[in-house]
């Protein structure tokens, strides 16, 4: 019942009203959220700012989220963190889930370390006491893992010791000196991997080709997926223009009041919205193992789809507008929005940059979005309106 309730109010936090355990300064400041050394908190703590930091204690589970997350402190409990850059260098009792862009584990995480992010380093000062799970561009695994690591990256390196077995989908992977497997290594690249004579390795060595996927004849194939493209951009530019008009006519505050968070508070929103991406999956699998928490499930899971739809239209807009004042010094909210939706499908059909376009936008107009619904549902409840 415990983790049931933990897991209602982690679904309130990522998609209804988030929390932030802090009293804020004007919006143009660096929003710097942190609990001192010294201080205790004897229950689970939610933040989300420009800079979090945990230097205090802990007694409960930890939910940070930021441009840059610091925990560098005691979490008596879970910590789940995502940000632009993150780094743990403290104590966390139980399980940890970090995603970034940058994330740097140096502390002692008592039970599993699942983590994600563009470069991944686990310092040679980290004992992971469980296991590990990581994906990202570039791993650096030199710590301590208590049992079996699994991991997925462009580029690999273990130098320490690791009690359990590997499992791995690499690119390229390197077995230092240092690195001693007290189980079977097994990984899928197109390249052996690179290990060292010193290397320990107690299993077997496995070495699997990647999955190949079947290659169809160009030519059989290019008029049918140049059509059937060029049907989903007329489909979504259509369906993305009615609703975008929609929202703008039907909830023209929040529209507007979620287009100036994203120009006052653009970072804040990034880590917000990579945190809602990241866990919100999570908690719909946690609901669903709970049996009871079916129900809930399905809708968090409804609302999770519907909000990545919407999210793109709040950057479309505040896009639209900003060009619109820059070309034209005035805003007509229907024309920015009709903008800023031809520049959206103009740059998202450029190869390779369009789908980084696209992340980008929902991740940014998702967090926008949530901190938005935050601020006016306590506008409103200040009011006595819900």
């Amino acid at each position: 019942m415990k983790k049931l309730v933990i897991i209602l109010t982690g679904l309130s936090l990522l998609l209804l009203t988030p929390v932030a355990i802090a009293k804020e300064k004007n919006s143009e400041e660096t929003k710097i959220i942190s609990v001192p050394v010294g201080k205790v908190i004897n229950k689970d703590y939610f933040a989300a700012g420009d800079i979090v930091e945990i230097s205090g204690t802990v007694n409960g589970d930890v939910y940070a989220f930021g441009g840059q997350v610091l925990v560098d402190g005691t979490v008596n409990g879970d910590l789940i963190a995502a940000g632009g850059l993150v780094n743990v260098s403290g104590d966390v009792s139980q399980d940890a889930r970090v995603g970034g862009g940058q994330v740097t584990i140096s502390g002692k995480i008592g039970r599993n370390l699942t983590v994600g992010g563009g470069n991944v380093e686990l310092t040679n000062s980290a004992i992971i006491t469980g296991g590990v799970v990581a994906g990202g561009g570039n791993i650096s695994l030199a710590a301590v893992v208590g049992k079996d690591a699994k991991i997925g990256a462009g580029n690999l390196t273990v130098s320490n010791k690791i009690n359990g077995s590997i499992e791995a989908g690499v690119g390229v992977m390197r077995l230092t000196s240092k690195a001693d497997i007290g189980g079977d290594l097994t990984y899928w690249s197109d390249q052996k991997a690179s290990i060292d004579g010193s290397a320990i390795v107690s299993g077997k060595i496995t070495k699997k080709a990647p999955p190949q996927a079947a290659k169809p004849k160009a030519e059989a194939v290019v008029g049918a997926f140049a059509g059937f493209n060029l049907f989903l951009k007329i489909v979504s530019f259509i369906s993305t223009l009615v609703i975008g008009l929609l929202l703008i006519k039907l909830f023209p505050l929040y529209n507007k009041e979620t287009a100036a968070t994203l120009k006052k508070r653009p970072w804040v929103s990034l880590g917000v919205g990579a945190a809602t991406l990241i866990l919100t999956p999570i908690i719909i699998v946690l609901l669903f193992i709970t049996i009871v928490g079916i129900p809930l499930g399905l809708i968090l899971g409804a609302l999770y789809l519907i909000s990545l739809y919407l999210s793109r239209i709040f950057v479309i807009f505040w896009a639209g507008s900003w060009i619109l004042v820059k070309t034209r010094g005035k805003v007509h909210e229907a024309w920015a929005f009709i903008v800023g939706l031809v520049v959206y499908l103009i740059i998202t059909s450029v190869p390779i940059v369009g789908g980084f376009v696209v992340f980008f936008v929902i991740l940014f107009g998702l967090g926008a979005a949530i901190l938005t619904k935050k601020e006016i549902y306590s506008a409103a409840r200040k009011k006595e309106l819900i």
